[in-house]
């Protein structure tokens, strides 16, 4: 053993060793300092740590086998002993190693044992969720408790005109209805509901429907304190006047037990107006209902509202609800008829509901946005200071509704007024955070004022939030942003161009392209 050590000190392979050890150690330092400024590939410094972990049996193989001497380098066993000019300035060499191999055990013990020096960073708390407010709820969608569990859209009906009644009262922030019921059918507590719709109060409640009576509970809860302000069962005969009268004292005895407990404004008396006094009517609305919020069975939906308004021809919310129908049936692919002819419905019906109602908010707006439909296709010219007007007539009517601020964003966009559109949007989604078409069309308008990077980091928020999806990604900001592959993979969507054959031509198009 000692005369293979002797054999390795006298052909100079520890002073390799430890000469590549130093140099190897000094290399990947530079690296790794040099790789954030020149915006090198993140395996970069895995690469040269690699590099010089295999390079270094090689520099032992060749420190074995070669010599360097003044006439060059030859093979050890050619070379006379003293005469390589190793042995020449060994000592010297010797203490450059040691002094090099003390340098590195130096800076690796320092920043073991020495903290960081940390820089003080400004964040940037924008968007942070505030705490939620006092004077907050969350209506939940109640639970169907009837024997057949066939009464799941009755049940959904009582908790959706509450949430209706409580969103107009002064002084109180409602999570809208898209918000909330997504949990519906979820196995997700009520304290983290509340956190995540960012809501103190929530309530909840079950149906039970049995015949010719039906019970319904409710019981709203304070989630900071974790206790019930208050819960009240209803047994009833099933009419229509109490079904209303039953919707009226919920939602009266949750602005009671708010404004003692945390000083709602002003509280209100609240009054339920009765939508119609037929309940197999209002049943049949009911059933409707979530199939057009769902977009689903459209057709089927519409052959109920149809037996609704026989029942009772001056229901004005199942004239309504039949009217925005034919706003959507061809868009989702499920109408018989063409388009033309499926706005002449919309606007028949809605001549019929403001007949009943001039002050019919949903049949303005609805009647609206079919006007701005047939202006942007050239089908038939309508006046946009009309459709704007009517517009925000609607939504003096109702305050909070999403679809009509949507549209009304719209027809501002038509017209040029690109800062008003947005500011539509935006408070769409103050009251529908979950609004598919406000989301879309924000992040369009954003696109189109040129703020591509505040576009993508709301669209990755929503995504993040579960608010959005792939499929109303910001193209013309991804591609300008070169970020290629959100880009395809929105794109590729089935609802989107799935599978066309040119999408790196569309994508090359919008890199190219100034908002």
């Amino acid at each position: 053993m000692n005369k293979l050590f002797a054999e390795l000190r006298r052909r100079n392979v520890f002073r390799v060793a430890g000469v590549y050890a130093v140099i190897g150690w000094l290399l990947i330092q530079v690296i790794v300092a040099i790789k954030t400024p020149l915006h090198l590939p993140e395996w970069t410094d895995t690469f040269f740590v690699v590099l010089v972990l295999a390079g270094f049996p090689v520099a032992l193989i060749l420190a074995w086998a070669f010599e360097v001497t003044p006439e060059g380098v030859k093979l050890t066993k050619d070379v006379a002993e003293g005469e390589s000019i190793a042995a020449k300035t060994g000592r010297k060499l010797d203490y450059a190693i040691l002094a090099g191999l003390t340098l590195v055990v130096v800076t690796i013990v320092a920043n073991r044992l020495m903290p960081e020096k940390t820089t003080a960073i400004a964040i940037d708390d924008s968007n942070a969720v505030a705490a939620p407010s006092d004077a907050s709820i969350a209506v939940l969608p109640f639970e169907d408790l009837s024997p057949q569990g066939d009464q799941g859209y009755f049940a959904d009906g009582m908790a959706e005109e509450v949430l209706n009644v409580l969103a107009n009262v002064p002084g109180l922030s409602v999570a809208s209805r898209t918000s909330s019921f997504q949990f519906k059918g979820r196995e997700i507590g009520v304290p983290e509901i509340a956190k995540q719709l960012n809501v103190r109060h929530v309530l909840e409640g079950s149906v039970r429907k049995a015949g010719t009576t039906v019970r319904i509970t409710a019981q709203l809860i304070d989630t900071k304190t974790d206790r019930h302000l208050w819960s009240q069962t209803f047994d009833r005969p099933l009419t229509t006047d109490d079904v209303f009268t039953i919707q009226d004292q919920i939602a009266q005895a949750i602005v009671n037990a708010m404004d003692k407990v945390i000083g709602v404004a002003a509280a209100p008396k609240v009054a339920v107006a009765p939508a119609t006094d037929n309940l197999t009517a209002y049943d049949l609305y009911l059933q409707a209902r979530p199939m057009v919020q769902a977009r689903a069975n459209l057709v089927q939906a519409d052959a109920l509202l149809a037996r609704a308004v026989e029942q009772d021809p001056k229901f004005v919310k199942a004239w309504e609800l039949r009217a925005s129908i034919y706003t959507v049936i061809s868009d989702w692919g499920q109408s018989n008829a063409t388009p033309e002819k499926d706005r002449e419905r919309a606007l028949k019906y809605v001549e019929r509901a403001l007949e009943i109602d001039p002050n019919s908010a949903a049949a303005i707006a609805v009647r609206a946005n079919v006007w701005t439909t047939e202006s942007e296709l050239l089908a038939k010219p309508h006046s946009y200071s009309t459709i704007i007007d009517d517009l925000e007539k609607s939504l003096t009517l109702d305050p909070h509704n999403a679809n009509t601020l949507n549209w009304l964003g719209i027809a501002k966009a038509d017209v040029g007024d690109i800062d008003g559109a947005l500011q539509s949007f935006e408070k769409c989604l103050s009251y529908e955070p979950y609004h598919a078409a406000c989301i879309g069309n924000q992040l369009t308008i954003l696109g189109e004022l040129g703020r591509d990077k505040e576009a993508l980091e709301i669209w990755k928020r929503d995504l993040d939030a579960g608010r959005s999806d792939v499929r109303v990604a910001p193209f013309a900001v991804l591609a300008r942003l070169g970020e290629e592959l959100a880009f395809m993979a929105g794109i590729n969507g089935e609802s989107n161009l799935y599978r066309y054959p040119r999408q790196d031509d569309i994508y090359r198009a919008m890199r190219s392209a100034t908002p």
